[in-house]
């Protein structure tokens, strides 16, 4: 379903009065082994389901690897439905135009698992180095021509993100580059905002709220939570002159987000 909205009996139960540490080792017992069950199966079944559709598509590597992740995180989200919230963003005209530059804000590891919340599934994910040593994890991302931001340099991240651009592929960035240990917006990187302006498409802030709550860095447990996106307008280059436009590109994307970011945890609170 395109919608991943909790059913009414999931609903009740994060409304429920129980006993917190109750609720979060049922989910944890529940949850985390069905993830770990479903990563064990995804990972069996990726090579003859990528060759089937290889044979039936021909599409390219990259995309029906991306395909193939974007199906991963979607049951991930359904197997955590019992005891998490999700809501997409309501998109204006039905539709996100792309490609584009995404920026999200990051506050948890699980924030890679709702990008899929965009509606988007043939995106380059930006990341930094370490995502890269993971076995098994590694491969993945290299199938699905992901950027490796830390060790790639700025030529190749430019040609890699001109041709996606050219194949009406998006990339996603975290600006931050860094988990937020609170609920404020760290430093942002300017990469994601110089690719924009080079490649002449829009940024499009993206405002992710509660996964802090589900996985917040530094601990090693899932608690329930209620997930939020919302997709602001897209920002165009054009908009700024100067040298350093990536500058005040990345400025007013960054003000943006943190008023939208700073409503959606009012209104989650």
């Amino acid at each position: 379903m395109a919608n991943m909205h909790l059913s009414n009996l999931s609903k009740k139960r994060l409304n429920k009065k129980v006993t917190p540490y109750a609720h979060i080792l049922l989910m944890n017992c529940i949850a985390i082994p069905l993830i770990l069950l479903w990563t064990a199966v995804g990972m069996a079944l990726f090579p003859f389901a990528f060759l089937f559709m290889k044979f039936i598509l021909g599409d390219s590597t990259t995309y029906l690897t991306r395909q193939c992740i974007w199906i991963y995180a979607r049951v991930c989200q359904f197997l955590l439905s019992p005891f998490v919230v999700f809501t997409p963003p309501q998109l204006h005209g039905g539709r996100l135009k792309t490609p584009g530059i995404f920026v999200v804000n990051h506050r948890s590891f699980f924030d890679t698992y709702c990008i899929n919340m965009v509606r988007v599934s043939d995106i380059c994910c930006a990341v930094r180095a370490w995502p890269f040593n993971i076995p098994f994890y590694n491969i993945f991302m290299k199938l699905a021509g992901y950027l490796d931001i830390e060790s790639f340099p700025w030529d190749k991240t430019l040609e890699i993100s001109k041709k996606n651009i050219k194949n009406n592929s998006s990339i996603l960035f975290f600006p931050e580059g860094h988990r937020s240990k609170d609920k404020n917006l760290l430093h942002f990187y300017s990469g994601a905002f110089k690719l924009a302006i080079e490649n002449n498409v829009p940024v499009i802030p993206v405002c992710l709220t509660g996964t802090q709550i589900l996985l917040p860095p530094n601990r090693y447990f899932l608690a329930p939570a209620r997930i939020k996106m919302k997709i602001l307008d897209p920002v165009f280059p054009d908009q700024f002159q100067g040298e350093m436009k990536h500058i005040a590109l990345k400025n007013h994307v960054k003000n943006l987000m943190k008023q939208s970011i700073k409503q959606m945890d009012e209104e989650t609170i």
